[in-house]
Protein backbone atom coordinates (compact mmCIF):
# COMPACT_ATOMS: atom_id res chain seq x y z
CA UNK A 1 0.00 0.00 0.00
CA UNK A 2 0.89 3.79 -0.67
CA UNK A 3 -0.77 6.94 0.64
CA UNK A 4 0.94 9.41 -0.82
CA UNK A 5 4.17 10.56 -2.00
CA UNK A 6 5.69 13.53 0.39
CA UNK A 7 9.11 14.89 1.53
CA UNK A 8 10.80 14.36 4.44
CA UNK A 9 13.26 16.09 6.73
CA UNK A 10 16.34 14.73 7.45
CA UNK A 11 17.76 15.68 11.37
CA UNK A 12 21.09 16.04 11.96
CA UNK A 13 20.70 13.05 13.93
CA UNK A 14 21.74 10.46 11.24
CA UNK A 15 21.97 11.85 7.48
CA UNK A 16 24.78 9.21 6.63
CA UNK A 17 21.94 6.61 7.74
CA UNK A 18 19.05 7.76 5.77
CA UNK A 19 21.40 8.36 2.87
CA UNK A 20 22.73 4.46 3.47
CA UNK A 21 19.22 3.32 3.19
CA UNK A 22 17.96 5.07 0.29
CA UNK A 23 20.92 4.09 -1.62
CA UNK A 24 20.11 0.93 -0.91
CA UNK A 25 16.79 0.58 -2.00
CA UNK A 26 17.39 2.27 -5.21
CA UNK A 27 18.11 -0.06 -8.06
CA UNK A 28 20.98 1.40 -10.66
CA UNK A 29 20.31 2.21 -14.34
CA UNK A 30 16.30 1.81 -13.72
CA UNK A 31 13.42 3.64 -14.61
CA UNK A 32 10.51 4.03 -12.12
CA UNK A 33 7.24 2.86 -13.21
CA UNK A 34 4.21 4.77 -14.04
CA UNK A 35 2.25 1.89 -12.07
CA UNK A 36 3.62 -1.37 -10.34
CA UNK A 37 1.79 -4.24 -9.78
CA UNK A 38 3.01 -6.67 -6.97
CA UNK A 39 0.76 -10.16 -7.13
CA UNK A 40 1.38 -13.15 -5.17
CA UNK A 41 -0.27 -14.81 -2.17
CA UNK A 42 -1.52 -13.96 1.55
CA UNK A 43 -2.23 -15.53 4.35
CA UNK A 44 -4.62 -13.47 6.49
CA UNK A 45 -6.71 -14.35 9.57
CA UNK A 46 -5.27 -17.95 8.90
CA UNK A 47 -7.17 -17.83 5.61
CA UNK A 48 -5.30 -18.39 2.69
CA UNK A 49 -6.04 -16.53 -0.59
CA UNK A 50 -4.68 -14.23 -3.50
CA UNK A 51 -2.42 -11.05 -2.80
CA UNK A 52 -2.16 -8.02 -4.92
CA UNK A 53 -1.20 -4.11 -4.58
CA UNK A 54 -1.11 -1.73 -7.15
CA UNK A 55 0.64 1.52 -6.78
CA UNK A 56 1.75 5.03 -9.06
CA UNK A 57 4.50 7.23 -8.46
CA UNK A 58 1.79 9.74 -6.89
CA UNK A 59 1.15 7.88 -4.13
CA UNK A 60 -2.38 6.08 -5.18
CA UNK A 61 -2.98 2.16 -4.60
CA UNK A 62 -4.95 -0.88 -4.32
CA UNK A 63 -4.31 -3.68 -2.26
CA UNK A 64 -6.95 -6.89 -2.34
CA UNK A 65 -7.12 -10.11 -0.75
CA UNK A 66 -9.46 -12.42 -2.62
CA UNK A 67 -10.21 -15.32 -0.30
CA UNK A 68 -13.43 -16.37 2.25
CA UNK A 69 -12.55 -13.27 4.24
CA UNK A 70 -10.78 -10.78 1.87
CA UNK A 71 -10.87 -7.47 1.62
CA UNK A 72 -9.28 -4.83 -0.13
CA UNK A 73 -8.55 -0.96 0.81
CA UNK A 74 -6.92 2.26 -1.29
CA UNK A 75 -5.97 5.36 -1.31
CA UNK A 76 -7.65 7.59 -4.44
CA UNK A 77 -5.01 10.12 -3.78
CA UNK A 78 -7.65 12.48 -1.47
CA UNK A 79 -9.49 9.62 0.60
CA UNK A 80 -8.45 6.37 2.10
CA UNK A 81 -11.31 3.61 1.81
CA UNK A 82 -11.78 -0.23 2.29
CA UNK A 83 -14.02 -2.69 1.46
CA UNK A 84 -14.70 -6.43 2.88
CA UNK A 85 -15.71 -9.68 1.39
CA UNK A 86 -19.08 -9.12 -0.01
CA UNK A 87 -18.17 -5.38 -1.14
CA UNK A 88 -19.49 -3.17 1.20
CA UNK A 89 -17.01 -0.18 1.09
CA UNK A 90 -16.75 2.80 3.57
CA UNK A 91 -14.48 5.63 3.47
CA UNK A 92 -11.90 5.73 6.27
CA UNK A 93 -10.41 8.19 8.66
CA UNK A 94 -8.79 8.83 11.76
CA UNK A 95 -6.48 6.15 13.00
CA UNK A 96 -7.43 4.05 10.19
CA UNK A 97 -6.48 6.25 7.48
CA UNK A 98 -3.17 6.87 8.95
CA UNK A 99 -2.31 2.92 9.69
CA UNK A 100 -2.86 2.35 6.18
CA UNK A 101 -0.33 4.95 5.56
CA UNK A 102 2.40 3.89 7.33
CA UNK A 103 2.08 0.67 6.44
CA UNK A 104 1.58 1.55 2.37
CA UNK A 105 5.00 3.55 2.60
CA UNK A 106 7.04 0.29 4.23
CA UNK A 107 5.29 -1.78 1.80
CA UNK A 108 6.73 0.70 -1.13
CA UNK A 109 9.17 2.37 0.16
CA UNK A 110 8.29 5.77 -0.99
CA UNK A 111 8.60 7.00 3.23
CA UNK A 112 12.38 7.73 1.71
CA UNK A 113 11.63 9.46 -1.37
CA UNK A 114 12.97 13.14 -1.28
CA UNK A 115 9.40 14.80 -1.64
CA UNK A 116 7.63 12.41 0.89
CA UNK A 117 5.81 14.32 3.84
CA UNK A 118 7.51 12.22 6.73
CA UNK A 119 9.72 13.91 9.42
CA UNK A 120 12.63 11.43 9.80
CA UNK A 121 15.08 11.08 12.95
CA UNK A 122 18.06 8.56 13.46
CA UNK A 123 18.70 6.89 16.29
CA UNK A 124 21.62 4.08 16.03
CA UNK A 125 20.19 1.34 13.21
CA UNK A 126 16.42 2.90 13.97
CA UNK A 127 15.17 5.79 11.94
CA UNK A 128 11.85 7.31 13.72
CA UNK A 129 9.40 8.28 10.92
CA UNK A 130 6.60 10.63 11.60
CA UNK A 131 3.71 11.85 9.52
CA UNK A 132 3.36 15.20 9.37
CA UNK A 133 0.24 17.03 10.85
CA UNK A 134 -0.58 13.45 12.12
CA UNK A 135 -0.51 11.44 15.49
CA UNK A 136 1.05 8.44 13.47
CA UNK A 137 4.93 7.54 14.12
CA UNK A 138 7.03 3.92 13.58
CA UNK A 139 10.05 2.96 14.24
CA UNK A 140 11.86 1.06 11.62
CA UNK A 141 14.81 -1.12 12.04
CA UNK A 142 17.58 -0.68 9.34
CA UNK A 143 20.16 -4.02 9.39
CA UNK A 144 23.50 -3.07 9.71
CA UNK A 145 25.12 -4.98 7.21
CA UNK A 146 22.68 -4.35 4.10
CA UNK A 147 20.75 -1.20 5.00
CA UNK A 148 17.87 -2.20 4.10
CA UNK A 149 14.70 -2.34 6.66
CA UNK A 150 13.97 -5.21 9.07
CA UNK A 151 11.02 -4.10 10.35
CA UNK A 152 8.43 -1.16 11.05
CA UNK A 153 6.14 -1.10 14.11
CA UNK A 154 3.88 1.48 15.97
CA UNK A 155 1.69 1.83 18.77
CA UNK A 156 -2.16 1.50 17.64
CA UNK A 157 -5.25 1.23 20.25
CA UNK A 158 -5.89 -1.91 20.04
CA UNK A 159 -1.83 -2.25 20.95
CA UNK A 160 1.77 -2.81 19.14
CA UNK A 161 1.74 -3.52 15.50
CA UNK A 162 4.66 -4.69 13.60
CA UNK A 163 5.74 -5.48 10.52
CA UNK A 164 8.93 -7.69 9.48
CA UNK A 165 9.84 -7.19 5.98
CA UNK A 166 12.59 -9.39 3.93
CA UNK A 167 13.33 -10.54 0.42
CA UNK A 168 13.89 -7.39 -0.85
CA UNK A 169 13.97 -7.45 -4.77
CA UNK A 170 13.82 -4.43 -8.09
CA UNK A 171 10.44 -3.90 -9.07
CA UNK A 172 11.20 -0.73 -11.43
CA UNK A 173 13.59 1.88 -9.71
CA UNK A 174 13.46 0.53 -6.17
CA UNK A 175 13.54 -2.36 -4.42
CA UNK A 176 10.22 -3.92 -2.49
CA UNK A 177 9.92 -6.55 0.12
CA UNK A 178 8.57 -9.00 -1.51
CA UNK A 179 7.43 -11.07 2.12
CA UNK A 180 5.88 -9.09 4.95
CA UNK A 181 4.73 -10.79 8.38
CA UNK A 182 2.10 -8.37 9.81
CA UNK A 183 2.21 -9.23 13.54
CA UNK A 184 -0.68 -8.05 15.83
CA UNK A 185 -2.81 -8.98 18.79
CA UNK A 186 -1.10 -12.29 18.77
CA UNK A 187 -1.99 -13.08 15.57
CA UNK A 188 0.44 -13.10 12.02
CA UNK A 189 -0.84 -12.10 8.55
CA UNK A 190 1.34 -12.58 5.76
CA UNK A 191 1.52 -11.34 2.24
CA UNK A 192 4.00 -12.92 -0.55
CA UNK A 193 5.38 -11.25 -3.60
CA UNK A 194 6.29 -13.36 -6.64
CA UNK A 195 5.55 -11.28 -9.20
CA UNK A 196 6.53 -7.44 -10.17
CA UNK A 197 5.20 -5.73 -12.99
CA UNK A 198 5.20 -2.40 -14.31
CA UNK A 199 2.63 -0.31 -17.06
CA UNK A 200 1.44 2.92 -17.98
CA UNK A 201 -1.20 4.61 -15.58
CA UNK A 202 -4.43 3.40 -15.86
CA UNK A 203 -5.74 6.47 -14.89
CA UNK A 204 -8.07 8.30 -11.56
CA UNK A 205 -11.09 5.62 -11.91
CA UNK A 206 -8.78 2.75 -11.13
CA UNK A 207 -7.86 3.81 -7.41
CA UNK A 208 -11.22 5.12 -7.01
CA UNK A 209 -13.55 3.53 -4.00
CA UNK A 210 -15.85 1.13 -5.68
CA UNK A 211 -19.16 1.87 -6.18
CA UNK A 212 -21.40 -0.74 -4.04
CA UNK A 213 -24.98 -1.21 -4.21
CA UNK A 214 -25.91 -4.15 -1.96
CA UNK A 215 -27.23 -7.05 -3.90
CA UNK A 216 -27.48 -9.36 -0.28
CA UNK A 217 -30.15 -7.57 1.40
CA UNK A 218 -34.07 -7.74 0.85
CA UNK A 219 -36.78 -5.89 2.64
CA UNK A 220 -40.60 -7.43 2.81
CA UNK A 221 -42.94 -4.51 2.41
CA UNK A 222 -45.86 -6.34 4.59
CA UNK A 223 -43.94 -6.20 7.67
CA UNK A 224 -43.74 -3.51 9.94
CA UNK A 225 -40.67 -1.05 10.83
CA UNK A 226 -40.95 -1.06 14.53
CA UNK A 227 -39.00 -4.56 15.12
CA UNK A 228 -38.99 -6.61 18.17
CA UNK A 229 -36.81 -4.62 21.11
CA UNK A 230 -37.08 -3.67 24.37
CA UNK A 231 -34.55 -2.08 26.61
CA UNK A 232 -32.32 -3.87 28.94
CA UNK A 233 -31.74 -2.92 33.04
CA UNK A 234 -27.97 -1.47 31.42
CA UNK A 235 -30.40 0.61 29.14
CA UNK A 236 -29.19 -1.15 26.30
CA UNK A 237 -31.28 -1.40 23.46
CA UNK A 238 -32.27 -5.43 22.70
CA UNK A 239 -33.31 -6.90 19.63
CA UNK A 240 -34.69 -10.09 18.51
CA UNK A 241 -33.56 -11.40 15.11
CA UNK A 242 -33.58 -14.87 13.61
CA UNK A 243 -30.49 -16.46 12.31
CA UNK A 244 -30.88 -19.20 10.08
CA UNK A 245 -34.67 -18.96 9.91
CA UNK A 246 -34.68 -19.93 13.95
CA UNK A 247 -35.18 -17.80 17.59
CA UNK A 248 -31.41 -17.90 18.97
CA UNK A 249 -32.14 -15.01 21.53
CA UNK A 250 -31.91 -11.33 22.19
CA UNK A 251 -29.38 -9.15 20.26
CA UNK A 252 -27.68 -5.92 21.59
CA UNK A 253 -27.64 -3.30 19.14
CA UNK A 254 -24.42 -1.65 18.52
CA UNK A 255 -23.40 1.21 16.83
CA UNK A 256 -20.45 0.64 18.64
CA UNK A 257 -19.55 -2.50 17.10
CA UNK A 258 -17.22 -3.08 13.96
CA UNK A 259 -18.50 -6.24 13.30
CA UNK A 260 -21.59 -8.75 13.99
CA UNK A 261 -21.33 -11.04 17.19
CA UNK A 262 -22.50 -14.16 18.08
CA UNK A 263 -21.82 -16.74 20.92
CA UNK A 264 -20.20 -19.50 19.91
CA UNK A 265 -22.34 -21.97 21.71
CA UNK A 266 -25.36 -20.33 19.33
CA UNK A 267 -23.01 -20.80 16.27
CA UNK A 268 -22.28 -24.61 17.55
CA UNK A 269 -26.15 -25.52 17.88
CA UNK A 270 -26.90 -23.28 14.56
CA UNK A 271 -23.83 -25.26 12.73
CA UNK A 272 -22.50 -22.22 11.43
CA UNK A 273 -18.90 -22.92 10.20
CA UNK A 274 -15.59 -21.48 12.13
CA UNK A 275 -13.18 -19.80 9.96
CA UNK A 276 -9.97 -18.21 10.54
CA UNK A 277 -9.15 -15.54 13.62
CA UNK A 278 -9.25 -12.37 14.26
CA UNK A 279 -8.08 -9.50 16.89
CA UNK A 280 -11.41 -7.75 18.51
CA UNK A 281 -10.67 -4.85 20.63
CA UNK A 282 -12.91 -3.32 22.97
CA UNK A 283 -13.18 -0.69 26.45
CA UNK A 284 -10.95 -3.33 28.27
CA UNK A 285 -8.12 -4.43 25.73
CA UNK A 286 -8.13 -7.26 22.98
CA UNK A 287 -8.63 -10.69 22.34
CA UNK A 288 -8.71 -13.14 19.80
CA UNK A 289 -11.40 -14.94 17.93
CA UNK A 290 -12.75 -16.79 15.08
CA UNK A 291 -15.24 -16.01 12.35
CA UNK A 292 -18.69 -17.99 11.85
CA UNK A 293 -20.94 -17.81 9.02
CA UNK A 294 -24.54 -17.67 8.48
CA UNK A 295 -27.03 -18.41 6.18
CA UNK A 296 -29.21 -15.33 6.68
CA UNK A 297 -30.22 -12.72 9.29
CA UNK A 298 -33.40 -11.58 9.71
CA UNK A 299 -34.63 -8.00 11.75
CA UNK A 300 -37.81 -6.59 11.27
CA UNK A 301 -38.62 -6.04 7.47
CA UNK A 302 -34.66 -6.73 6.66
CA UNK A 303 -33.01 -9.77 5.84
CA UNK A 304 -29.11 -9.93 4.99
CA UNK A 305 -27.62 -13.05 3.33
CA UNK A 306 -24.39 -15.10 3.92
CA UNK A 307 -23.59 -12.85 7.14
CA UNK A 308 -19.97 -13.27 8.99
CA UNK A 309 -20.20 -12.80 12.55
CA UNK A 310 -17.18 -13.08 14.85
CA UNK A 311 -17.81 -15.45 17.69
CA UNK A 312 -17.52 -14.16 21.31
CA UNK A 313 -18.53 -15.56 24.60
CA UNK A 314 -21.35 -13.54 25.79
CA UNK A 315 -22.16 -15.86 28.37
CA UNK A 316 -20.94 -12.84 31.21
CA UNK A 317 -24.27 -11.04 30.17
CA UNK A 318 -27.12 -13.10 30.55
CA UNK A 319 -27.32 -12.23 34.39
CA UNK A 320 -26.40 -8.11 34.17
CA UNK A 321 -28.89 -7.82 30.94
CA UNK A 322 -31.39 -10.53 32.57
CA UNK A 323 -32.18 -12.00 28.87
CA UNK A 324 -30.42 -14.56 27.34
CA UNK A 325 -27.66 -12.49 25.03
CA UNK A 326 -26.96 -14.46 21.80
CA UNK A 327 -25.23 -12.23 19.71
CA UNK A 328 -24.51 -8.20 18.90
CA UNK A 329 -26.02 -6.47 16.06
CA UNK A 330 -23.25 -4.31 14.62
CA UNK A 331 -21.95 -2.66 11.33
CA UNK A 332 -22.66 -5.31 8.99
CA UNK A 333 -26.17 -4.77 9.31
CA UNK A 334 -25.91 -0.52 9.80
CA UNK A 335 -24.37 -0.42 6.42
CA UNK A 336 -26.90 -2.43 4.28
CA UNK A 337 -30.27 -0.99 6.08
CA UNK A 338 -31.52 2.66 7.76
CA UNK A 339 -31.56 2.10 11.86
CA UNK A 340 -33.80 4.59 14.18
CA UNK A 341 -33.44 3.79 17.76
CA UNK A 342 -35.89 5.65 20.23
CA UNK A 343 -34.43 5.10 23.68
CA UNK A 344 -36.67 7.31 25.47
CA UNK A 345 -39.91 4.58 23.78
CA UNK A 346 -37.97 3.08 23.47
CA UNK A 347 -38.41 1.18 19.95
CA UNK A 348 -36.04 0.17 17.09
CA UNK A 349 -37.03 0.78 13.19
CA UNK A 350 -35.35 -1.06 10.23
CA UNK A 351 -36.15 1.01 7.31
CA UNK A 352 -34.88 0.11 3.08
CA UNK A 353 -32.56 3.42 2.57
CA UNK A 354 -33.72 3.25 -0.91
CA UNK A 355 -36.85 4.71 0.38
CA UNK A 356 -36.40 6.57 3.26
CA UNK A 357 -36.98 10.34 4.42
CA UNK A 358 -35.57 11.71 7.36
CA UNK A 359 -39.21 12.83 8.61
CA UNK A 360 -37.60 16.11 10.55
CA UNK A 361 -34.63 18.26 10.18
CA UNK A 362 -31.05 17.78 8.56
CA UNK A 363 -28.99 14.61 8.24
CA UNK A 364 -25.79 15.08 9.93
CA UNK A 365 -22.09 13.93 8.42
CA UNK A 366 -20.82 11.37 10.07
CA UNK A 367 -17.32 9.67 9.62
CA UNK A 368 -16.24 6.67 10.44
CA UNK A 369 -13.66 4.96 13.21
CA UNK A 370 -12.90 1.38 12.75
CA UNK A 371 -16.82 0.62 11.03
CA UNK A 372 -17.77 3.17 14.24
CA UNK A 373 -19.82 6.24 13.79
CA UNK A 374 -18.15 9.21 14.39
CA UNK A 375 -19.98 12.83 14.49
CA UNK A 376 -18.65 16.25 15.91
CA UNK A 377 -19.46 17.49 19.60
CA UNK A 378 -19.22 20.81 21.46
CA UNK A 379 -18.67 20.87 25.10
CA UNK A 380 -17.31 23.34 28.24
CA UNK A 381 -14.71 25.39 27.21
CA UNK A 382 -16.30 25.99 23.67
CA UNK A 383 -13.97 22.65 22.68
CA UNK A 384 -15.18 20.91 19.32
CA UNK A 385 -13.94 17.56 19.01
CA UNK A 386 -15.08 14.16 17.08
CA UNK A 387 -16.73 11.49 19.28
CA UNK A 388 -17.96 7.76 18.62
CA UNK A 389 -21.71 7.56 18.27
CA UNK A 390 -22.26 4.42 20.51
CA UNK A 391 -25.59 2.81 21.38
CA UNK A 392 -23.87 -0.25 22.84
CA UNK A 393 -22.33 2.05 25.99
CA UNK A 394 -24.88 3.15 28.78
CA UNK A 395 -24.06 6.68 30.53
CA UNK A 396 -23.14 10.08 28.66
CA UNK A 397 -20.09 10.57 27.07
CA UNK A 398 -16.63 8.62 28.16
CA UNK A 399 -12.83 10.71 27.42
CA UNK A 400 -10.52 9.14 25.52
CA UNK A 401 -7.17 8.98 28.35
CA UNK A 402 -4.89 10.59 25.90
CA UNK A 403 -7.81 13.17 25.54
CA UNK A 404 -8.22 14.11 29.25
CA UNK A 405 -4.44 14.33 29.44
CA UNK A 406 -4.04 16.75 26.66
CA UNK A 407 -6.67 18.90 27.58
CA UNK A 408 -6.17 18.66 31.54
CA UNK A 409 -9.81 17.60 32.18
CA UNK A 410 -9.08 16.54 35.68
CA UNK A 411 -7.26 19.91 36.65
CA UNK A 412 -9.38 21.01 39.16
CA UNK A 413 -12.66 19.28 38.65
CA UNK A 414 -14.38 16.87 41.41
CA UNK A 415 -14.76 13.03 40.82
CA UNK A 416 -14.73 9.63 42.01
CA UNK A 417 -13.69 6.60 41.05
CA UNK A 418 -15.29 4.14 38.37
CA UNK A 419 -15.22 1.31 36.27
CA UNK A 420 -15.60 0.68 32.94
CA UNK A 421 -16.12 -3.13 31.04
CA UNK A 422 -16.15 -4.40 27.81
CA UNK A 423 -14.61 -6.97 25.66
CA UNK A 424 -11.14 -7.39 26.94
CA UNK A 425 -11.54 -7.18 30.58
CA UNK A 426 -12.33 -3.54 32.62
CA UNK A 427 -10.61 -0.37 32.72
CA UNK A 428 -10.58 2.57 35.61
CA UNK A 429 -11.61 6.19 35.62
CA UNK A 430 -12.82 9.74 37.14
CA UNK A 431 -16.34 10.18 36.74
CA UNK A 432 -17.51 14.15 37.44
CA UNK A 433 -19.21 16.81 35.87
CA UNK A 434 -19.57 19.09 32.78
CA UNK A 435 -20.88 22.57 32.60
CA UNK A 436 -22.36 21.66 29.48
CA UNK A 437 -22.36 19.63 26.61
CA UNK A 438 -23.69 19.83 23.20
CA UNK A 439 -24.65 17.44 20.09
CA UNK A 440 -27.40 17.12 17.37
CA UNK A 441 -28.65 21.05 18.36
CA UNK A 442 -29.00 20.16 21.71
CA UNK A 443 -27.63 21.26 24.82
CA UNK A 444 -27.04 19.01 28.27
CA UNK A 445 -26.48 21.39 31.38
CA UNK A 446 -24.56 19.83 34.30
CA UNK A 447 -24.00 16.06 32.90
CA UNK A 448 -21.83 13.69 34.74
CA UNK A 449 -18.86 12.84 32.63
CA UNK A 450 -16.81 9.89 32.68
CA UNK A 451 -12.93 10.19 32.47
CA UNK A 452 -10.93 7.42 31.05
CA UNK A 453 -7.33 6.17 32.84
CA UNK A 454 -7.57 3.58 30.31
CA UNK A 455 -4.01 1.90 29.64
CA UNK A 456 -5.32 -0.24 26.94
CA UNK A 457 -8.18 -0.74 24.40
CA UNK A 458 -10.71 1.51 22.84
CA UNK A 459 -10.82 4.31 25.43
CA UNK A 460 -7.03 4.79 24.59
CA UNK A 461 -7.05 6.33 21.10
CA UNK A 462 -5.80 9.54 20.57
CA UNK A 463 -7.72 10.35 17.05
CA UNK A 464 -10.87 10.88 18.91
CA UNK A 465 -11.85 12.84 21.87
CA UNK A 466 -13.85 10.07 23.30
CA UNK A 467 -16.82 8.32 23.51
CA UNK A 468 -20.96 8.98 23.45
CA UNK A 469 -23.18 6.58 25.03
CA UNK A 470 -27.44 6.17 25.64
CA UNK A 471 -27.82 9.18 28.25
CA UNK A 472 -26.66 11.41 25.66
CA UNK A 473 -29.10 9.74 22.72
CA UNK A 474 -32.41 10.19 24.78
CA UNK A 475 -33.74 13.42 23.81
CA UNK A 476 -33.56 11.81 20.02
CA UNK A 477 -34.88 9.13 17.45
CA UNK A 478 -31.81 8.72 16.47
CA UNK A 479 -31.64 7.94 13.11
CA UNK A 480 -28.00 5.92 11.17
CA UNK A 481 -27.84 6.43 8.35
CA UNK A 482 -24.80 4.44 7.06
CA UNK A 483 -24.32 3.77 3.95
CA UNK A 484 -24.67 8.08 3.11
CA UNK A 485 -22.29 8.09 5.96
CA UNK A 486 -25.11 10.11 7.82
CA UNK A 487 -26.66 10.46 11.58
CA UNK A 488 -29.85 12.14 11.98
CA UNK A 489 -30.96 14.01 15.54
CA UNK A 490 -34.36 13.86 15.13
CA UNK A 491 -36.20 15.72 18.39
CA UNK A 492 -38.86 13.17 20.08
CA UNK A 493 -42.19 14.30 19.36
CA UNK A 494 -40.72 16.46 16.09
CA UNK A 495 -42.65 15.67 13.32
Amino acid sequence: MISFIASFAIHAQGPDLVSRVRAALIVPGSRPWAQTTLTGQASQYGVEGKYSLRFTQDGRFVQSIVDQLGEANGFDGTRHWESDSSGATRVVGFEDADQQKGMAMMLTDYWIQPNATVDIKADGNLLHVKLRNSLFEETVEIDPATSLPISASFLASSGKVVLVLSDWRPAGAFRVPFKADLQHGGLTDIFLVNRAKGSGDPGAAAYAMPSWIPTDVTFDASKPSAVESKKAFTGHMLVHPLVNGKDVGWFILDTGAEIMVINPKVADTLGMPKIGQEQLVGVGGSTTASFRTAKDFTLGPATIKNVKFIEFDLGQLDTIFRVKVAGIVGFDFFRRTIVGVNLSKPEVTVFDPATYKLPAGDWTAMQFDSGNPVAEARFEGDRKAFFRLDTGANGTVTFHAPYVEHEHLLDGRTTTTTFQGGVGGMTSGRLGKLTWFEIGGHRFENPSATFSQAKVGAFTSRYLAGNIGQDFMTPFNMVFDFGGSRVGFVVIGDR
